[in-house]
């Protein structure tokens, strides 16, 4: 087992850290107001290490962004995001993840995704920005009545939502390949997709048999095999824990287990890598466990935070279970390094 680090920070510690993390933002925040993402693929060659401009990870940052007092300069950062994201906005309000930027976006015939779309509504409604999606959203269920990733053109939305469904069912030539090719994969319904599906819909009737699902697979230790991209347990406890803290209080029968899970994993490895330190911080925190290993965590982080003010990066999420490319970056990671910071600050 690692030696777990002994205790040595103050609140001016936690300032210093924070106020280093906003600068790195201020500085490496693109012209267009997004956050950097990259792609590392393994290749004969070797390893590569891309550019993949993408909407995910910006909503992501501005999520943890928003627990920061507001300056001029936060405030200037969180505008230049939200324009980014609202400028990539596919009517009537969703998302692909690849940014209109990215060749990826036309080429990969990837539709756009409930990923995406609910952590970028949810952000933008954070910020005073309310979308008129829900109903569409909800109409891409799939044959278990659990609301499936991509949002492809269905059968069921012909008459709900026939202008959606003409043009992207019928026009572009791309969903039409896109559903005969990938059946099963336009049926999926991944845990964490679902996670922040209810994050941003909220414990209503319309999520309950969602939400049945996030409760059965995780009390009975199935989370990874869940999902096709998040996994590992850290991304899906952090974004289970997330939802809980927004609303979704049924999800509060996951708590001690989840925590209970952490520490075990903590007490048997100890803390490898600041990404998934700072996603089990911030779960503790969404649960309001203020514990030793949180402690422990925080202490972590203040310790491995770079001389730019970021943290390493780390894979976030993958391609597929193969793992063949992994997605992440210092503003990824540091994004939810900065929540963590953040967060305990105030909850102590």
């Amino acid at each position: 087992m690692k030696q777990q680090p002994e205790l040595k920070f103050d609140n001016s510690q936690l300032e210093t850290a924070i106020d280093r993390a906003i600068d790195f933002f201020w500085i490496n925040q693109l012209p267009g107001g997004e956050f950097t993402t990259y792609v590392t693929e393994r290749k004969v060659t070797g390893i590569t290490c891309n550019f993949d401009s993408c909407n995910f990870s910006t909503a992501l940052i501005l999520y943890a962004l928003s627990f920061l007092r507001e300056t001029p300069k936060i405030e200037k950062m969180r505008l230049q995001g939200r324009n980014f994201l609202l400028d990539n906005m596919v009517r009537p309000g969703i998302w692909y993840y690849y940014s209109s930027i990215n060749p990826f976006l036309h080429t990969l015939f990837s539709p756009p995704d409930i990923d995406t779309t609910s952590c970028t509504s949810f952000v933008l409604k954070k910020y005073g920005i309310v979308l008129n999606n829900k109903k569409l959203l909800l109409a891409n269920r799939n044959q278990d009545d659990l609301i499936s990733t991509w949002i492809v053109p269905r059968f069921s939305m012909l008459f709900t939502h026939t202008g959606y469904w003409l043009k992207y069912r019928l026009i572009t030539p791309s969903y039409s390949q896109w559903w005969k090719k990938f059946p099963s994969v336009s049926n999926e319904a991944d845990l964490g997709a679902s996670a922040n599906l209810v994050f941003y819909l909220g414990e209503i009737e319309e999520t309950k048999k969602v939400i049945d699902y996030l409760i059965d697979v995780t009390l009975k230790g199935k989370e990874i095999e869940s999902d096709t991209r998040y996994l590992s347990i850290f991304p899906h406890y952090y974004f289970l824990s997330r939802a809980y803290f927004n609303g979704v209080k049924r999800l509060e029968v996951l708590k001690e287990k989840i925590i209970s899970n952490l520490e075990q994993k903590f007490e048997q490895e100890g803390f490898d890598n600041s990404l998934d330190t700072a996603l089990a911080a911030c779960t503790f925190l969404n649960f309001g466990q203020i514990t030793p290993t949180l402690e422990k965590a925080i202490d972590f982080l203040l310790a491995n935070q770079g001389n730019d003010g970021s943290w390493a990066i780390s894979p976030f999420y993958f391609d597929s279970p193969k793992r063949i490319s992994w997605y992440g970056s210092a503003e990824l990671t540091t994004g939810v390094c900065i929540e963590a910071l953040v967060r305990y600050q105030q909850a102590i």
